[in-house]
């Protein structure tokens, strides 16, 4: 990577250049400035020319251009020729950008706390220790910094290695890898349809790069890896069907409202599209990332992404699919959090205030129902 604070010096200034031959004329005044370009100066006034326009002729090394400027007649007729040379000061290197940190363990910390309240048993499940940085995933795409993909993805690793305490060519720690980079690369995937697919692309591609880089072995089982949507066993009703059961378990009883709402707006394309594609064929495959965390992401990535309609339908969604007042809570905090960490505003807690009108106090009112949780 190109280092902006790195100067290409230049080349040294010859002796012919550092010297300044100046010739006399008659009532004129040579001044010739020594750097990279000589610009000669040359200003003649005599009695006979009184009126006429002074000339300035700018030569250089590469080409020279003659540009003829109108001025007042010098009074002060000179038979001296005059030097002078200007030099210019070095310019000061650019100082490189500072890379962008994100404090994980603080992250993993807050989800964990806000957990644990609803949980007496003193072990997490492994759904619960991964649904904190699944989450993460997401917020990072919907908060624009998908690039920071490559830092989870070491933090994780690096803690996998602590917690399994072996080495890299033991079985256990191999299958937990191999595990968490399947948990964030199905995170990325999912989080498409909501964030956008071009930062989809970069966060798969910024992971596979940074698994590569560290785990080259661990990149070439994940390449290998079939896709879970193209199996030949299900057909598209099959798809329709289970994309539809998990779009009513998110919606219960709202499901035929909002069917309605989605068919009428788009002529019917919304509802299929949304049935048969989003839920049928991507968000209601469960073999990596289950139904409550499916729905626990979209819920963050429409709280980051400042859309309230939708986080609230997702929130609710949420709680259908069995997501705990501690998880949400901690989810929201979470993204809060982060959110502080990467320097975005947050939409539900007042955090652009500064850029709204006076009127939108009412967009604040759409947040009422995290009160809920928090």
């Amino acid at each position: 990577m190109h280092d902006p604070s790195t100067r290409i010096p230049s080349p040294p200034i010859s002796d012919d250049e550092q010297s300044i031959d100046a010739s006399r004329c008659a009532n004129g005044v040579d001044v010739e400035i020594s750097s990279d370009t000589v610009v000669s100066l040359t200003a003649r006034t005599t009695a006979e020319t009184a009126g006429s326009p002074a000339r300035f002729e700018t030569s250089s090394a590469a080409s020279s251009s003659s540009t003829t400027v109108s001025s007042p007649p010098s009074e002060l007729p000179s038979a001296t020729s005059s030097t002078t040379t200007v030099s210019s000061p070095p310019s000061e290197p650019s100082k490189p950008r500072s890379r962008q940190r994100v404090d994980f363990a603080k992250l993993q910390s807050i989800f964990a706390a806000e957990s644990a309240t609803d949980n007496t048993d003193p072990t997490p499940s492994p759904s619960l220790s991964s649904l904190w940085y699944i989450l993460t995933t997401a917020l990072l795409l919907a908060f624009h910094k998908e690039k920071l993909i490559a830092d989870l993805w070491t933090y994780l690793a690096v803690n996998v290695a602590r917690a399994s305490g072996t080495n890299d060519d033991d079985h256990h720690h191999h299958h937990l890898l191999l595990t968490t980079a399947r948990h964030i690369r199905e995170a990325s995937l999912k989080a498409s349809t909501l964030v956008g697919f071009p930062r989809a692309i970069n966060a798969l591609l910024t992971l596979h790069r940074a698994i590569q880089s560290s785990h080259p072995a661990l990149s070439t089982v994940l390449q290998r890896d079939s896709s879970l949507r193209s199996s030949p066993w299900l057909s598209p009703a099959d798809k329709f069907n289970r994309g539809m059961a998990l779009f009513q378990t998110i919606y219960d009883r709202h499901t035929p409202r909002v069917v309605s709402t989605m068919s009428s707006c788009s002529g019917g394309d919304l509802t299929h599209f949304a049935i048969q594609c989003i839920y049928g064929e991507l968000l209601a495959e469960n073999a990596i990332i289950g139904d409550l965390e499916t729905g626990m992401l979209e819920f963050v990535c429409c709280l980051a992404d400042g859309v309230a309609p939708q986080a609230k339908g997702h929130f609710f969604g949420s709680v259908n699919l069995g997501a705990t007042r501690g998880q949400l809570r901690g989810a929201v905090l979470m993204a809060q959090e982060l959110a502080r960490q990467v320097r975005v505003p947050c939409a539900w807690d007042g955090g652009a205030a500064e850029e709204h009108d006076e009127g939108d106090e009412e967009d604040m009112d759409e947040w009422k129902f995290l009160q809920r949780v928090m």
